[in-house]
């Protein structure tokens, strides 16, 4: 006899975004009131990466119970006993290391579309779950809604004959009026580096009518992968802004249109002028869907033979009268639940293969249409401390801020002479002015031009000490003896030197206040793009504005290329741009050796001034270099690097409101000279 209770899943929420919040609110309803008395569901829990306090508010916004536990890590959210499944609700860019956390926990998981960025990554997240023997489902909530079921059912039936196209649209219209689109360029939807663009983001639904119309309905034995010919306008970020595809299916002689816009809409006045945005199209009849195809709520059917009479069936989301919420995400919660319940791995509805098939489909369009994103959300290697699952600053904190604390005293010992075109810079400054060196590691930078006044700072506790000290050598030299932070005067103006600890996201450098600034080998090793902008947004913050047709202050930043060719790393041109690069500590008795004249080894080359953050836990050296000895006592710290392509770093100074006074190329890496935007005439 079946149970009269209805079994209890109690749900872990990974992500505390948008999206997370809309279905943590659908768990919360009342199931009875959608007609389910079979299955019922708890929040038990929710994680934040950023911070404890934050999925706090998350849970008070939701109206979470009181026993819901709040987590400032996904390590921690998915490390609770007291949950069955965990819901991730992070960006599809995420999805592939914060789903694996998850499976490799042992957890039951429910991740949120598109399932991953490549269709490799889906595999290993299914072999995975197979492996731990977990459910695992992908969340297109579209699937389980009772249209759709009603859907698929009819043409099973064979309502409306053989099948052989569907045409299925989900575009939004954000065409702006600069011929830009109405998204920042840091947005989820059009960021590469959280796989931005039309289709995983909304491409994937009209794939989705696609596919449970023409795919999904066959008998298994007769299922078979499509081919796919596509077409993609790229947007300025490299995101696609229009994908068109047509998928066909050649055993059943059936095609599928799937189309997606960020420029123009499918439903053009938002009042459904447009008419049908899916239609299914049969050897007798056809079917249309209104409405959005993620989340459509009436269909039509028309038959061939039916004298022009339209069937129109309504299909509404239900809500709980108590909280009046109700958006139909509910529907796949209760599938999960019945699956757990009945100790199935996957859903029948959406089964493994089925999104295995849907994402090579989309593999393909970015293929055909040139769309390539960073290797750290592609890359099908699980990492349970990648920024995806950690957080960016945490994982800053271990590959560069705690690696150069960890090292500062060798590395310093590496980095004594400057750089001909950064020195060449500095000693170009008026006397007297005022300049910031950020990210300034032992302070090699700060004494090359006498006659001005630097401030250095750096996130390293341990490289600003170094550079305290190189301080007080210049003031010595100089004939200061007061101590660093003191200096002497040029024309009556203050010269000297000064360090500090200051974090490059965050200078507590006075608005509009220097006259220059540096910024050499830093930026690179900041994890995402919207980072990396900021930094320069922040440099560009601290220096003066043009005054009356006058130029303004200058910023000098030097960060590591990609197009390496010719140097013995071998980076080039079309080469990951996001790298972990071995930082080699010698061992002891080679550090004395050291100290007699040999050096540390660098693999990456190049400069790097970030540190201050918890110790890293280094590897034991593999051979440094090909022809290199090994040995089991040298430690290998592994420090994130950004490497910018051409034009990539101009890119960035303009989208942080500066402009280029010039740049370059110098010893593997691009450089800039960016100022602010000049001041119109009269409003100085």
């Amino acid at each position: 006899m079946a149970s009269s209770t209805p079994y209890t899943v109690r749900w872990g929420i990974m992500a505390t975004g948008w999206i997370a919040e809309v279905f943590t609110k659908d768990l919360l309803a009342n199931p009875a009131h959608r007609n389910v008395n079979d299955v019922r569901h708890e929040v038990a829990a929710a994680a934040s990466s950023s911070s404890k306090d934050r999925a706090a508010d998350f849970l008070s916004l939701v109206k979470a119970p009181s026993s819901a536990k709040a987590y400032g890590s996904y390590h921690e959210l998915v490390a609770d006993p007291d949950i069955d499944i965990i819901y991730v609700a992070t960006p599809h860019s995420h999805h592939f290391q914060n789903a694996m956390l998850a499976l490799e926990a042992g957890k039951n998981v429910l991740c949120e579309k598109a399932l991953t960025v490549t269709a490799s990554q889906a595999r290993k997240l299914v072999e995975t779950a197979r492996a731990k023997g977990v459910f695992f489902m992908e969340a297109v909530w579209t699937r389980y809604f009772p249209l759709s079921i009603q859907v698929r059912d009819l043409i099973s039936s064979g309502a409306i004959g053989n099948v052989y196209r569907t045409i299925a649209d989900l575009s939004v219209g954000r065409d702006a009026a600069d011929g830009k689109i109405d998204f920042a360029d840091s947005n989820r939807m059009v960021n590469p580096d959280l796989a931005g663009g039309a289709l995983l983001d909304l491409g994937i639904y009209a794939l989705t009518w696609v596919f449970q119309t023409l795919y999904h309905v066959q008998p298994e034995e007769q299922k078979e992968a499509p081919t796919v010919v596509a077409a993609i306008n790229k947007y300025h970020t490299g995101a696609d802004e229009t994908t068109s595809m047509i998928v066909q299916f050649p055993q059943h002689k059936s095609h599928g249109i799937a189309l997606t816009s960020l420029r123009v809409a499918s439903d053009v006045d938002g009042k459904g002028s447009g008419g049908a945005s899916i239609r299914i199209q049969g050897s007798t009849g056809e079917i249309q869907v209104v409405g959005p195809a993620y989340c459509p709520l009436q269909y039509r059917v028309i038959k061939k033979d039916g004298g022009g009479q339209v069937e129109v069936v309504d299909c509404p989301i239900p809500k709980d009268p108590e909280s009046g919420w109700g958006q139909g995400m509910f529907w796949e919660a209760d599938e999960c639940a019945r699956c757990l319940r009945d100790g199935r791995k996957e859903s029948k509805t959406l089964p493994w293969s089925e999104s295995i098939a849907i994402m090579d489909v989309m593999d393909e369009t970015l293929r055909q249409g040139g769309v390539v994103y960073p290797e750290v959300i592609t890359t099908d290697v699980y990492d349970a401390q990648s920024p995806l699952n950690t957080g960016k600053r945490a994982y800053e904190r271990t590959h560069v801020h705690g690696i150069y604390e960890a090292i500062a005293p060798h590395f310093s010992a590496t980095r004594y002479k400057p750089w001909p075109a950064v020195g060449s810079f500095l000693r170009s400054r008026a006397a007297g002015a005022v300049g910031l060196d950020v990210g300034c590691g032992n302070g090699k930078y700060l004494g090359v031009n006498p006659d001005v006044f630097m401030v250095g700072s750096d996130r390293s506790p341990s490289l600003i000490t170094l550079a305290r000290g190189r301080c007080m050598q210049l003031q010595a030299q100089q004939g200061n003896t007061a101590g660093a932070g003191t200096g002497g005067e040029v024309g009556g103006a203050v010269v000297g030197t000064d360090v500090l600890v200051a974090d490059g996201l965050s200078l507590p450098f006075r608005e509009r206040a220097a006259d220059f600034a540096i910024c050499v080998a830093v930026i690179h090793h900041m994890s995402t793009r919207a980072r990396r902008q900021e930094a320069v947004r922040q440099l560009l913050r601290c220096v003066k504005l043009g005054e009356a047709g006058q130029a303004g202050g200058q910023v000098l930043v030097y960060v590591w290329a990609l197009e390496q060719g010719t140097s013995r790393r071998g980076w080039d041109e079309g080469g990951e741009q996001d790298l972990l690069v071995p930082w080699v500590l010698k061992s002891q008795q080679k550090q004395q050796k050291k100290q007699r004249g040999t050096k540390n080894q660098d693999i990456g080359g190049g400069d790097s001034n970030k540190g201050g953050g918890a110790p890293p836990t280094p590897t034991v050296a593999a051979p440094a270099e090909p022809g290199a000895a090994p040995s089991h006592t040298d430690l290998v710290f592994q420090r994130y690097y950004h490497l910018y392509r051409r034009g990539e770093l101009e890119e960035d100074v303009l989208a942080a409101g500066g402009v280029v006074v010039s740049s370059g190329y110098e010893r593997d890496n691009w450089w800039v000279v960016a100022a602010n935007e000049p001041v119109p005439q009269g409003q100085q």
